[in-house]
C-alpha cells in the first residue's frame, strides 16, 4: 500500500538511498555476441525451473543497480534461472562494444533471446526491462527491430515517449535526474561533452549520428515504443507509476495496448521507487518487488 505522503520525487529517491540486498552467489559469465561484432557481457545464475529470466538495467546502469539485484534475488529464491544482461559497454562489458546502446536496441534483447534458446533449448524465456530497457522490450515485442521473442516479458516505468521524456528531464527539479544520467553515461563511454550537459545534447552529438539518425528529435520518433505495442502478441506485464517524475503518464493512458497486456497504473510510485508505509509479502517495504514477484507467477500461468 502507498502512502499519499510521498511525492513521485521521494519515492524515486528514497528507493536508491535505502540500501538493498545484494546478490552473494556465484555467477557464469557469458559473452554474447551481436552481428555487428559488439559483444555484450551477461552474468547467469542458475536455478531448477524450467524457466529462465533475463533482466535489463535502465540508461547509465549495469547489472549492479538495486533494482536488478532485488529482482534477481527474489526469482532465483523461486528456484528460477537469472541471467542478468549489461548493455553495450556497460558495467564489465567496457570495451566489448564499439557502438553504444540506446532506448531501441531491440535486436539485442532478440540476440538474447536467440542465445539462450541455443544455450538452454528446453527452457521458457521471460524477459524483464527496467526504465529505458523497458521501452526496448516493448519495442522488441511490436515487431521492431528483432525477430528473436522470448514467451513472456515485463517492463516497469518504460519511456515510451522518449521525447516527451527527454523535454521533461531539461526541466526544474528533473534536471537532477538528467544531470545524473549525463554524468554517468560521460563516465562510462569516456564522452567529450560537459558534464552539465542535457540528455538531449548527448543524444544530438553522440548517439543519433552513432546509430544512424539524423538527430536526436529523429531517433526519440523512431524508437518510442508508444506508437507500437497495439502489434504485441504475448503475454506482457506492464507497470508505470501515475507521479513518475519524467515519464508522463498520459502516455500510458492513450497507448493501444492489446488484450494479452497487463496494464498497471499506480497512482504512486516515481521512478523506480514504489516504496510502502507497510511490509509486503515478501517482508519489505518495496513494492516493485512483490510487483515483480506477483507479475512473474501471473506470466507463468499463460505460457
Amino acid at each position: 500500500m502507498f502512502h499519499k505522503s510521498l511525492s513521485g520525487h521521494t519515492h524515486t529517491l528514497l528507493a536508491h538511498f535505502i540500501p538493498s540486498e545484494r546478490l552473494s552467489q556465484k555467477s557464469e559469465r557469458h559473452l554474447i555476441s551481436l552481428d555487428d561484432g559488439d559483444r555484450l557481457s551477461a552474468h547467469f545464475y542458475p536455478g531448477s525451473s524450467d524457466y529462465i529470466i533475463s533482466l535489463f538495467h535502465g540508461l547509465s546502469g549495469d547489472i549492479g543497480a538495486d533494482y536488478m539485484q532485488r529482482t534477481a534475488i527474489q526469482y532465483l529464491a523461486r528456484g528460477h534461472n537469472v541471467l542478468l544482461v549489461n548493455h553495450r559497454g556497460a558495467g564489465d562489458g567496457v570495451g566489448l562494444a564499439k557502438n553504444p546502446y540506446h532506448s531501441g536496441r531491440a535486436e539485442d534483447v532478440s540476440q538474447v533471446v536467440q542465445y539462450l534458446r541455443q544455450k538452454f533449448p528446453g527452457k521458457k524465456q521471460i524477459t524483464a526491462g527496467f526504465s529505458m530497457s523497458g521501452n526496448i522490450i516493448l519495442y522488441l515485442l511490436s515487431g521492431q527491430r528483432g525477430r528473436h521473442l522470448p514467451e513472456a516479458a515485463i517492463t516497469v516505468n518504460a519511456p515510451i515517449n522518449l521525447l516527451a521524456c527527454s523535454e521533461i528531464l531539461s526541466r526544474g527539479f528533473n534536471r537532477v535526474y538528467d544531470l545524473r544520467f549525463v554524468r554517468r553515461l560521460v563516465e562510462q563511454r569516456q564522452l567529450e561533452i560537459s558534464a552539465w550537459s542535457r540528455l538531449l545534447d548527448i543524444d544530438n552529438v553522440y548517439t543519433a549520428p552513432l546509430c544512424g539518425f539524423k538527430n536526436g528529435r529523429h531517433y526519440y520518433e523512431t524508437c518510442s515504443a508508444k506508437g507500437h505495442v497495439e502489434k504485441i502478441n504475448i503475454p506482457t506485464c506492464v507497470l508505470a507509476a501515475a507521479d513518475d517524475p519524467f515519464i508522463p503518464v498520459r502516455d500510458y493512458r492513450e497507448a493501444s495496448w492489446p488484450d494479452c497486456v497487463d496494464v498497471t497504473i499506480h497512482p504512486w510510485g516515481g521512478h523506480l521507487g514504489y516504496m510502502s508505509m507497510r511490509k509486503n509479502q515478501i517482508g519489505n517495504h518495496r513494492w516493485l518487488d512483490e510487483y515483480m514477484v506477483r507479475s512473474l507467477d501471473a506470466l507463468l500461468q499463460k505460457i
